[in-house]
Order: C-alpha cells, then sequence, then structure tokens
C-alpha cells in the first residue's frame, strides 16, 4: 500500500515494483531541494524552480536525471551516479 510522505518525496517498492510518491509543496525552496538531493532523496519540484535548481546542481556538481511528471507543472530530480553535466 503507497503512503503519502509527511513532507518531500520517497521511492515506495509495493510487491516488486518502484513508485515515486511525493507531498507537493510550492512553497519549498531551491535550498530545501538541493538538501534533500545531498542526502540522496528524490524531489518532485515546481516547473518554474527547474531552471534554478538545475543551475545549483551544475555549481554544485551534484548528478541527477530529470523526469517530467506533469507538463509545464511538475518535475522529479533523481540523484544518479556520477557523470559530465552537458554544457
Amino acid at each position: 500500500m503507497l503512503t503519502i510522505p509527511v513532507s518531500g518525496a520517497e521511492i515506495q517498492d509495493v510487491d516488486g515494483a518502484k513508485y515515486l510518491v511525493a507531498r507537493l509543496d510550492e512553497t519549498r525552496t531551491c535550498a530545501d531541494y538541493l538538501a534533500e538531493l545531498k542526502r540522496g532523496q528524490p524531489v518532485v519540484v515546481p516547473w518554474s524552480k527547474r531552471g534554478q535548481l538545475t543551475t545549483r546542481l551544475k555549481a554544485g556538481n551534484i548528478p541527477t536525471r530529470q523526469k517530467t511528471m506533469f507538463a509545464g507543472q511538475w518535475i522529479a530530480f533523481m540523484p544518479c551516479e556520477a557523470r559530465e553535466f552537458k554544457s
């Protein structure tokens, strides 16, 4: 059974299938999201903060994968193995 986290996002395993479950919050700052990503947690970010967060991730050399959750509304950032950033 999936449960909504108190804050942020987490990956939950149900019968061998992994689900990204997030409590969506438009009031959190990029610093909050960045701290979670540094701890290895996935985050779901409002589309309006995507550019700013991407800039901070590049500056901090924190590798992530992005996936659009709802076009123009929400985007997920998942920590990943070290890799080169695109120019």
